[in-house]
């Protein structure tokens, strides 16, 4: 792993097809232009695995080309990863342990020589791991279940995954940013960190100006605590209707980057660098390409020291 700090970049989503990777090239593009060493991105894992135990070598042989396009750019890959395909999300749970084993090696087989960290799962804090609807909740019978599962399956991950070095992670939701979300992060990663080499931690504080200045010493707590390193997997500020302004993405999102490097984090991944959605999203280029007002004071906050 690279010392503390390095990795700085920015989630791209996957290309779907030879129609998409203009976009994720010139996507590329702009994060080497701008110094930036990592890429935060996924395959879609139902082109690549449709079915049951069924690997797609056309799907797996595009992704190559798309992701080997970032690394020849000299880009680092987080690459974010299910527990399996959607077909395995009713499974009993040895079945559908057996489904994530089988995809995972499939996984690390046809990409492991260009990833440098491994995220199975997204938000399974909250959303569940297997299911994709919410996760038990604290307050109920079924949690501590619940994280002895997550935590199993992480350990899977891990023995596959990063069976040849490639280290591991996992994040945690982020929103809203407070002190009862600090102390519910403990109570997950107690039960899961013993299975991650580097632990995620998803920042989203919004406007609130108090939450940012307190964002580098939470995530200096996390740190001592378990005594691993931490990635800032994501951290953003959505410009939807109804939400956000660009002009606030502008003004809090370089804020909250510039108060977590003051501190010691092993990388930070802007979410997102382009709208996912539409009209609009977390992204500081719209959907046509078009960079928002905050685009420049972003990429200059994540410039490499």
């Amino acid at each position: 792993m690279k010392p503390a700090g390095e990795y700085l970049g920015a989630m791209v989503g996957a290309p779907i097809d030879q129609a998409a990777l203009p976009r994720w090239r010139a996507d590329v593009d702009t994060l080497v232009s701008h110094g930036q060493n990592l890429i935060r991105t996924s395959v879609y894992a139902w082109l690549v695995a449709p079915a049951k135990f069924e690997w797609n070598p056309e799907a797996s042989a595009f992704y190559r080309d798309a992701l080997g396009y970032a690394r020849d750019r000299g880009l680092a890959i987080n690459m974010v990863v299910p527990g399996s395909p959607d077909w395995s999300q009713d499974y009993p749970f040895e079945d559908y342990a057996e489904a994530c084993s089988w995809f995972w090696t499939t996984m690390r087989d046809n990409f492991d020589d260009m990833v440098d960290l491994w995220q199975p799962y997204n938000e399974a804090d909250h959303s569940h791991y297997q299911k994709f609807t919410g996760a038990p909740r604290e307050d109920s019978d079924e949690y501590a279940r619940y994280l002895g599962e997550f935590g199993y399956m992480l350990g899977v991950a891990r023995e596959v995954l990063g069976r040849n070095g490639t280290p591991v992670t996992t994040n945690l939701t982020g929103w809203p940013m407070n002190d009862a979300r600090e102390q519910e992060w403990y109570t997950v990663l107690d039960a899961i960190q013993p299975a991650l080499d580097v632990l995620s931690l998803d920042l989203y504080p919004a406007d609130s100006e108090s939450e940012i200045a307190r964002l580098a010493e939470r995530v200096e707590r996390v740190r001592q605590r378990y005594d691993k390193p931490v990635f800032i997997a994501e951290i953003g500020l959505q410009t939807t209707p109804g939400s956000w302004t660009e002009a606030d993405q502008r003004a809090y999102v370089p804020a909250a980057i510039k108060t977590l490097r003051t501190g010691k984090v092993w990388g930070i991944c802007l979410y997102e660098l382009r709208d996912n959605e539409s009209p609009a999203g977390f992204g500081i280029i719209r959907q046509d390409g078009s960079q928002k007002p905050g685009f420049a004071t972003v990429m200059s906050a994540m410039a490499p020291k």
